[in-house]
């Protein structure tokens, strides 16, 4: 079973450019889930020269952004279907398997980059590749065994087990909330032996490898999509368990990794849940992120002291910090 888009929210329209070559092999290619801010996507577009772009702009996105973020855009840039997102719902989920799918149909590529419309690369498309080099047939992937101590809360002190051990209730793959608390059953649920569960984040770099072993297990194992699609913000927990997972993986399996290639101001975030938007203000925290030692697999991971090759979030309105980042760090 090929991953189904959220019935009726997905939108299917062919590509508004040719984009690349079918079969063509790259060392990158790029997945980009947008929703908003066209200038931004198309500056981050613009940041990433010679590099296939696989456009997903969010179905609830209105038509005027929509045309804005699709016109004028490289032949490298392929637009792909539509999914109406829900936030911590498998409809995240969903569109960056869309966005995969037509990723690994298109070329082959040795490393595939989950960004948002929020992200910009602090290092150039050349040192990126050459720093991926090294992470030939690996993943660079955030992930870390469950339950996770920073994953607990008040009301569920368990480590994050409560976002999958609990059936949530849906709607076309939008977990259903009253007065903002999602609704589940009040019984818990058995989580499939197979899986050993990871924590991780939305934000990814995907080796050839995993990323079409992924789409084979979407493919193969719809009794396991039927549970994740009852989980809560799965884009944080479905792909770091089923690519660490031997029963799935195998010896591709991922290893532990608390060492993500994204500076994001989690400190400076309000409430634990949203950063804060990155400004000029931050440039000295870029700066030491850019330049810091490179991760190999190899080494021991470090979350504070290595080399980070993207930051969020960035908006157009403020395009002065990406200024300095074009003129100093790229």
């Amino acid at each position: 079973m090929s991953e189904r888009a959220s019935g009726s929210a997905a939108r299917r329209r062919p590509p508004l450019s040719h984009g690349p070559v079918p079969g063509t092999d790259e060392p990158l290619a790029v997945v980009l889930l947008a929703h908003a801010d066209p200038a931004q996507v198309h500056r981050l577009i613009g940041a990433l020269p010679g590099v296939p772009v696989f456009l997903h702009c969010d179905a609830r996105t209105p038509p005027p952004v929509f045309h804005a973020m699709t016109t004028g855009l490289p032949a490298r840039v392929t637009v792909v279907d539509r999914v109406r997102t829900a936030l911590a719902s498998w409809s995240l989920v969903q569109a960056e398997l869309t966005g995969l799918r037509a990723a690994v149909r298109a070329v082959r590529a040795r490393h595939v980059v989950v960004l948002s419309g929020a992200c910009y690369p602090l290092v150039s498309v050349d040192d990126l590749v050459r720093e991926l080099a090294v992470w030939q047939g690996r993943s660079w992937i955030t992930n870390l065994p469950l339950p996770l101590d920073r994953w607990s809360t008040p009301r569920h002190p368990d480590g994050g087990l409560w976002r999958l051990n609990r059936r949530y209730l849906t709607r076309g793959d939008a977990v259903l909330h009253l007065r903002g608390v999602p609704l589940r059953w009040p019984w818990p649920r058995a989580i499939p032996a197979e899986l050993q569960l990871r924590a991780g984040g939305h934000w990814k770099i995907y080796s050839g490898v995993h990323a079409r072993l992924l789409l084979d297990l979407v493919d193969r194992r719809p009794d396991l999509l039927r549970f994740w699609r009852t989980t809560l913000i799965p884009e944080e927990t479905f792909v770091p368990t089923m690519l660490a997972s031997p029963a799935l993986a195998g010896a591709d399996a991922l290893p532990p990794c608390d060492a993500g290639p994204w500076y994001i101001d989690w400190p400076g975030s309000p409430d634990g849940h949203h950063p804060p938007w990155l400004t000029t203000a931050h440039l000295d925290h870029l700066k030491a992120a850019r330049w810091a030692p490179p991760l190999t697999p190899a080494a021991p991971p470090d979350p504070t002291g290595t080399r980070r090759l993207f930051a969020r979030k960035f908006r157009s309105s403020d395009p002065a910090v990406l200024d300095r980042i074009d003129a100093e760090l790229r």
